[in-house]
């Protein structure tokens, strides 16, 4: 069985002459470990696809399975309990509270869900991602480089079993961002966490295990390396 699995998945926006299909009847497998970017011009649907993969929004039609299990027939509770423990989001823009300190902003997700600091795993996490030594600055005291980083670490807090990237390099220099998809390969080489990324870049593209292309809502290639 895949980890993810999406049955004629679509997506509407508007009504009447405004109407605007976003993703039109896709359906693709993911299984656990994949590295899959996703790559197509703007508009073609690629961020819809992840945001209804990570239960951020809804579909107007199709089904997008966990494990089988169809997560828009989950309730409120348990579909939020799925978005904070199973899947890790990371950006293109960064997203840090500018007030918080890279410990805080790392540990914000486990504050929601209200519960106790693991020490262990934020060390852990932090050194990983050579973050050890920031953990009492301020994002504005960051590279564009090292705040992707406290990113992605927060995105790992809750160990997920599943990150969901939107262009995490789009606002990084080259440098930068061959740091971060090296980073990335690495999570997924050494701890098995599967990932889905959006990018522009068919370099980086290559460098995953498989890559999606979609082109006005429709996926139009699918390539295994």
């Amino acid at each position: 069985m895949a980890l993810l699995h999406t049955e004629n998945l679509s997506k509407k926006y508007g009504k009447g002459e405004a109407e605007v299909t976003a993703l039109d009847g896709v359906s693709i497998s993911v299984e656990k470990g994949e590295f899959l970017s996703i790559m197509g011009a703007s508009g073609s649907g690629k961020s819809t696809l992840l945001n209804l993969l990570g239960g951020l929004d809804n579909p107007t039609g199709g089904k997008v399975f966990y494990h089988g299990e169809n997560i828009f027939d989950m309730d409120d509770e348990a579909l939020s309990r799925f978005r904070l423990k199973t899947i890790g989001f990371i950006f293109q823009s960064y997203n840090l509270i500018p007030e918080l300190t890279v410990r805080e902003n790392i540990l914000l997700p486990v504050e929601i869900a209200k519960e106790k600091p693991d020490e262990k795993k934020l060390a852990e996490i932090s050194e990983i991602l050579g973050l050890s030594e920031r953990l009492t600055h301020l994002p504005e005291q960051l590279s564009g480089g090292q705040q992707q980083r406290v990113a992605i670490a927060r995105a790992l807090i809750h160990q997920p079993e599943i990150l969901l990237c939107d262009e995490p390099t789009g606002n990084l220099d080259q440098k930068s961002g061959e740091n971060v998809i090296q980073l990335l390969t690495m999570l997924n080489r050494e701890y098995g966490i599967t990932i889905l990324m959006i990018t522009h870049d068919a370099k980086i593209a290559e460098q995953t295990s498989r890559t999606i292309e979609i082109s006005d809502g429709k996926i139009i290639k699918d390539m295994g390396i």
